[in-house]
C-alpha cells in the first residue's frame, strides 16, 4: 500500500532567515518578514516569537510596529525561500528517491497558503524499514530539522490529502494503514484543502468537520449517499467531493518528483557510519549487486550510473556527494562496475561518516548477452544481437560491440580520463592522408560521416593501400635529391640529420578533393601528390610525398614527410 509522509515548515520563510542574521537573532525576539503590496508594506509570514505577540500574516507592517517596536523587520525573498526549499527537497533525498515541493502550500507565504507555511511530500512506500520503520523516520526527519532551526512538523497516511491534514491540523502522526477516514473525521474542514471562501460556504449550513461531511457523501455507489454529493456538486462544486476523495484514498492523487528515480535503484542506510576506504567498498560493492540484479530481472544494462552518498553530519541544504560513471555498452556485470567507480572513490569525502548511500541506473538499455561462434581460430565470442555483429563484420559498427574485453578496457579508460577523452579513429570520405580520418568518442556507434544520408554504404579502410602506423600531425618539408621527373628519392634531409634510401617504391599519385579551395571555393587545378615508400640503409622506412609537377620555366616541386612505418 502507498505511503505517503507530508512535512510542514510553518515559519519556514522567517527560520531561514534568522538562521542568516548577523548577528544570530534570539530564538525568542519576534522577527517578520515583510512584503510590498501596491505600494502597502504589509506582513508577509512571522516567526513563533511575533505570533506571540499577535502579529500575523496580511495584516499592515505599521500596525505590526504598533503592537510590538521591537520587532525584527526583514524583506522578502519568494527566489531564495524557493530555491532553499528545493535544496531542502533534494536533501530529503536521504530516505526516499521521491521527494517533491508541496504544491498546495506555494513558497509565497502570507495569508493565501493553505497550510500557513510551506512543506514537502515524500513517497516513503517501502523506504520506512531501512530506519527502522515509519516512527523512526519520521522523528529522524523532525529532529534534523530542529536542530537545523526549522520549525517541522511531519505525518504519514496512505493518501497526499490525509497526510497534509495530519501534518498541520491532527495529533496522529502515523496513521495505520486503511485508517485514513477515522483520522481525518474530528480534523476541520481546512484539512481537505479547501478555499476560505468554501469553507465558510460550509460552515454556514452547519458543516464543520470532515466526519460530518463524510456522513454527508456517504455510499458513493448508489442511494441517498449519491444525491448527496450531486447536491453539493450542484451548489459548491466539484472541488468538494474531489478533496474528500483524495484525502480517504478513494481518488488518486499523482506526485511527481523533483528528480525522477530510476527503476535500478539500491539503497543502504547504517547505523555506524561508514568512514573508512573498506567500509565504503564493500557498501558500494553491495549496492552494485543488488542493481545488478534489477538489471538482471528487466533483461537490461546499465550504460551510466550515479553513486550518492549522505553524510550524518551535513546540513539540511548540504547535497548528497554524488560519482558519475558511464560504460560503452550496456553492462550488469558488478566487477566491471566496481572497477569503473573504484578509481574515483577517493573523491569522497566522508567526514564523520556516511549513513546512507545510494547507487541509481541513469540510463539503462537493452542487454544482449554475448554468443559463442565457430570461427577459423576456435570460438569467439560476439557480444551483441545479430544484427551488430553483421555490421562489424561489414566494417559498419562499433567494434567495441564485438570485443567486450575492448569495451571493458575503454570503459576504465574512460573512467580514469573522462570518456570524452577516449578517442577512436573512424574513416572519412577523403583520399588525402590528414583529412581520410575523424577523432570520435570510443564508445560512438557509427562511423559514417555526419553528413552522410542514413542509405549510405558504411565506409571501410582501405586494404589495398599501405598506410603507415604513424603519421605526423602536419607533414613537415625536407630537402630530397631525386631524379626527374618521376624517381623516387635518393636521399633526404629532415630535422637536419641526412637519410641515404636505399629501397623505394611508388609513386602512388593522390588528388584533393576538387572542391577542397581556399576560403571554400571551388579549386579546379589541385596540385597532386605523388607519395613513395622509401628505406633507408638501417632499415627505417618513411612516407615522402612530392607536391606538385616538375614544368619547364616552373617552380620546383616540394618535398615533404608525411609519415612512419613499423
Amino acid at each position: 500500500m502507498r505511503r505517503i509522509l507530508s512535512l510542514w515548515l510553518p515559519t519556514f520563510a522567517t527560520d531561514r532567515v534568522r538562521r542568516g542574521l548577523t548577528p544570530p537573532l534570539a530564538t525568542d525576539a519576534p522577527l517578520v518578514i515583510r512584503l510590498s503590496d501596491r505600494g502597502r508594506l504589509t506582513v508577509a509570514a512571522v516567526n513563533a516569537a511575533a505570533r506571540a505577540k499577535r502579529l500575523v500574516p496580511g495584516m499592515g507592517l505599521a500596525d505590526a510596529r504598533a503592537l510590538e517596536p521591537q520587532v525584527r523587520v526583514v524583506d522578502a525573498d519568494p527566489e531564495g525561500d524557493v530555491a532553499a526549499l528545493e535544496r531542502l527537497a533534494d536533501w530529503a533525498r536521504r530516505y526516499t528517491p521521491w521527494t517533491a515541493v508541496d504544491p498546495s502550500d506555494p513558497p509565497g507565504f502570507g495569508p493565501k497558503g493553505l497550510g500557513g507555511g510551506p512543506g514537502l511530500l515524500m513517497d516513503i512506500t517501502g523506504c520506512a524499514h531501512l530506519l527502522g520503520g515509519e516512527h523512526e523516520l519520521l522523528l529522524d526527519l523532525e529532529r534534523r530539522l530542529v536542530k537545523a532551526g526549522f520549525e517541522a512538523r511531519a505525518a504519514i497516511a496512505d493518501s497526499i490529502g490525509a497526510a497534509w491534514a495530519q501534518a498541520r491540523f491532527g495529533v496522529q502522526l502515523v496513521v495505520p494503514p486503511g485508517g485514513a477516514a477515522e483520522a481525518l473525521a474530528d480534523l476541520p474542514l481546512p484539512a481537505l484543502r479547501l478555499g476560505g471562501d468554501l469553507v465558510a460556504s460550509l460552515r454556514r449550513v452547519g458543516l464543520r468537520r470532515v466526519g460530518e461531511l463524510m456522513r454527508m457523501a456517504q455510499g458513493t455507489r448508489g442511494g441517498e449517499g449519491s444525491k448527496n454529493r450531486a447536491a453539493l456538486a450542484a451548489r459548491y462544486g466539484a472541488q468538494v467531493a474531489l478533496r474528500l476523495d483524495q484525502a480517504l484514498g478513494w481518488v488518486d492523487e499523482p506526485l511527481s518528483p523533483r528528480r525522477a528515480p530510476t527503476r535500478h535503484t539500491a539503497r543502504l542506510t547504517v547505523v555506524d557510519p561508514l568512514s573508512t576506504p573498506e567500509g565504503l567498498a564493500q557498501a558500494v560493492r553491495h549496492l552494485l549487486g543488488r542493481v545488478a540484479a534489477s538489471l538482471t530481472a528487466a533483461g537490461e544494462g546499465a550504460r551510466s550510473l550515479e553513486l550518492e552518498a549522505w553524510r550524518i553530519d551535513a546540513g539540511h541544504d548540504a547535497p548528497p556527494q554524488v560519482l558519475s560513471v558511464g560504460a560503452s555498452r550496456p553492462n550488469r556485470d558488478p566487477a566491471h562496475l566496481w572497477r569503473l567507480l573504484e578509481p574515483r572513490m577517493d573523491q569522497l569525502e566522508p567526514g564523520a561518516g556516511f549513513e546512507t548511500m545510494a547507487i541509481s541506473v541513469t540510463h539503462a538499455a537493452p542487454f544482449d548477452g554475448g554468443q559463442a561462434v565457430l570461427s577459423g581460430d576456435g570460438l569467439a565470442d560476439l557480444a551483441g544481437p545479430p544484427a551488430a555483429q553483421a555490421g562489424a563484420a561489414a566494417g559498419a559498427g562499433n567494434p567495441l560491440v564485438a570485443d567486450p574485453p575492448i569495451a571493458e578496457l575503454v570503459d576504465r579508460l574512460g573512467a580514469r580520463l573522462g570518456h570524452g577523452r577516449v578517442l577512436r579513429l573512424l574513416p572519412r570520405q577523403s583520399w588525402i592522408p590528414e583529412q581520410a580520418v575523424r577523432a570520435v568518442p570510443a564508445e560512438a556507434q557509427d562511423n559514417s560521416p555526419p553528413a552522410a544520408p542514413p542509405a549510405a554504404a558504411p565506409l571501410a579502410w582501405p586494404a589495398d593501400r599501405p598506410r603507415p602506423i604513424r603519421l605526423l600531425p602536419r607533414p613537415e618539408a625536407v630537402e630530397v635529391v631525386a631524379p626527374i621527373p618521376d624517381d623516387p628519392p635518393l636521399l633526404f634531409r629532415w630535422r637536419d640529420q641526412t637519410y641515404r634510401v636505399g629501397r623505394a617504391e611508388g609513386p602512388e599519385r593522390l588528388l584533393p578533393e576538387w572542391w577542397e579551395g581556399g576560403e571554400r571555393r571551388p579549386n579546379p587545378n589541385p596540385e597532386p601528390r605523388d607519395y613513395y615508400r622509401v628505406e633507408d640503409a638501417e632499415g627505417r622506412r618513411f612516407w615522402l610525398y612530392r607536391l606538385g609537377l616538375y614544368h619547364a620555366g616552373g617552380p620546383p616541386p616540394r618535398w615533404f614527410l608525411h609519415g612512419f612505418f613499423g
